[in-house]
């Protein structure tokens, strides 16, 4: 009998302590104690550093930190078209820490007369007013659908992605910048510089017709690359190029 009447007060004392625990947890989330009243952002541009401040701030000024839906935040912040990833985590006994991975522009795509910033996997980051003079600007047919924050999976798009995926190393150091790119009707092409078109064909094996683009400039002279006008490698294994002022070359 003694021994159940200590297992009965064992268990009394358990129950008594979790239920105090409890209470207490409740206590310090209804209080002020871990109320968030600081929000930090890493990982984001100044701009969207603060559009992401006030976003988290709106959401969760005042809360406690011990109730927080940091899921909620993080759904929140994946609104927002520049924002890759997002993570919220606790940092006592005020602070919200929001840790952000971005998106990075690689084309300008027009069309029409709107022009949209694109990430490397075809998401549609911005619409602007201007050109974007530092991207490569690829023009696609009317009509094409691109919708900010959302992926792209038109087929000329993805071609001309393809293209600058599909460089190879020192490939802008041996040939040049991709300054512009066209696709259309299944076939793709890119511009080097102002004046040097590289007919591509299809966007297959385009790795493999990149690298030849850069042997057959390996055999154009530097008198001949001012006038160089096309390098053809729509079908790799006969590669062809042509100057402005000439009749097309077969490519070695």
């Amino acid at each position: 009998m003694r021994s159940q009447g200590r297992r009965r007060l064992i268990v009394l004392v358990a129950v008594v302590g979790t239920l105090a625990a409890l209470g207490s947890y409740k206590l310090l989330a209804m209080s002020s104690a871990f109320a968030v009243d600081n929000v930090t952002v890493t990982g984001a541009p100044p701009q969207l550093q603060q559009e992401i401040m006030s976003t988290v701030q709106a959401a969760a000024g005042g809360h406690s930190l011990l109730t927080l839906d940091r899921g909620a935040i993080e759904s929140q912040l994946h609104r927002y078209a520049y924002v890759r990833s997002a993570s919220v985590d606790r940092a006592f006994p005020h602070t919200l820490a929001v840790t952000v991975q971005v998106e990075r522009p690689v084309l300008a795509a027009t069309v029409g007369h709107a022009r949209y910033l694109v990430s490397a996997d075809g998401r549609v980051l911005e619409q602007r007013a201007g050109a974007a003079a530092a991207l490569p600007a690829v023009a696609l047919p009317a009509g094409t659908l691109l919708t900010v924050g959302r992926p792209s999976g038109d087929a000329n798009l993805r071609a001309a992605l393809a293209v600058l995926a599909q460089a190879p190393a020192g490939f802008r150091g041996s040939v040049g910048k991709i300054t512009g790119l066209t696709a259309h009707g299944g076939m793709v092409s890119a511009l080097i510089g102002r004046h040097i078109r590289l007919r591509l064909g299809t966007p297959t094996q385009l790795a493999l017709k990149l690298t030849v683009v850069q042997r057959v400039m390996h055999h154009v002279t530097r008198a001949q690359r001012s006038e160089l006008a096309y390098i053809d490698v729509s079908a790799p294994g006969r590669p062809a190029y042509g100057l402005r002022s000439t009749s097309p070359l077969t490519g070695g």
